[in-house]
């Protein structure tokens, strides 16, 4: 049997498990996969350091992962979990990372920009896009930008949680609510080089992409696998962020998204809003296969290296 091969990607929002296999093929067959919503990133807007609600749960989740590996036989050369916005921005981040390999045994490291758009660029490269593709990865904490051909590797520091603490939550730290969040969002994807998506073709990687995809596509429910791959139009993207963010919580919870991004999606949206708009994206692809798919893809190489 093919060794497996497991990615553990810690987010400012959420933390992801894929265990996977290489075909005779090259194609990546996968094993199993996880999401879970630790938030790690929660407070990062209010204060320099980690949460320490937010770190143990993080933990926890790394402690369930570890386990998982462990029952699965992967063994721990074959094992590699990034962490990413957050852990950047945390002055406490590094030493944080540093502590979890030594409680959890999970070999954790923090992701430069650079990297981490590399890695989300790879992963979609790996998919069949070939790598005149710009790709946009909307996170908890940052937004990376990506094209292969460009050799670009960028990313500014505006995510949906970090967004949603500062104009949208309970107690915002900043004046304004969703017209200053939009403001935000295209001051920072000003920093990305203007108009390189004009054609070419643009992959949103990532939740806020697949249920995007999921609320265009009208279903009952949250279904990922349903939207996988979908093509939308960048000009729906906008309006939609601002309806979400004028209602209520569980009027958002009651639609077709994951429950845990409810809070978080209008300022997501308008993340990947500002940033398509920016590049000149008149339309874009989503995928939820994202930066786990590009750890495991450039572990291959090293192995074969």
């Amino acid at each position: 049997m093919t060794q497996l091969t497991a990615a553990i990607d810690l987010g400012t929002n959420t933390a992801l498990l894929l265990v996977a296999r290489r075909t005779s093929t090259g194609s990546l067959e996968v094993v199993e996969e996880l999401c879970r919503t630790p938030r790690l990133g929660s407070g990062l807007a209010r204060r320099a350091t980690l949460d320490p609600e937010a770190c143990a749960r993080a933990q926890a989740v790394l402690e369930e992962y570890r386990a998982r590996l462990d029952a699965l036989g992967v063994a721990p050369a074959h094992v590699r979990a990034v962490g990413t916005a957050c852990l950047r921005r945390a002055a406490d981040g590094a030493a944080w990372a540093d502590q979890m390999r030594t409680v959890t045994g999970v070999p954790l490291e923090v992701l430069s920009e650079e990297e981490e758009a590399h890695l989300s660029a790879l992963a979609v490269s790996a998919e069949g896009v070939g790598p005149t593709a710009v790709v946009i990865d909307v996170g908890g904490g940052s937004t990376e930008v990506g094209c292969e051909a460009l050799e670009l590797r960028q990313s500014r520091p505006m995510g949906a949680v970090v967004l949603t603490e500062t104009y949208l939550g309970p107690e915002p730290l900043q004046p304004g609510g969703y017209a200053a969040l939009w403001a935000h969002a295209q001051a920072q994807a000003a920093h990305f080089p203007r108009g390189i998506a004009a054609g070419r073709p643009v992959v949103a990687v990532g939740g806020t992409g697949v249920n995007l995809a999921c609320l265009q596509a009208n279903l009952t429910r949250f279904d990922p696998h349903a939207v996988e791959g979908a093509e939308l139009d960048t000009h729906s993207v906008a309006p939609l962020a601002r309806h979400l963010s004028s209602l209520s919580l569980d009027e958002r919870r009651a639609l077709p998204i994951e429950t845990e991004r409810a809070e978080v999606l209008p300022a997501g949206l308008a993340c990947l809003a500002a940033t398509l708009e920016h590049l000149s994206a008149s339309r874009f692809r989503i995928t939820g296969r994202g930066l786990r798919y590009g750890v495991i893809r450039a572990m291959w190489k090293s192995f074969r290296a």
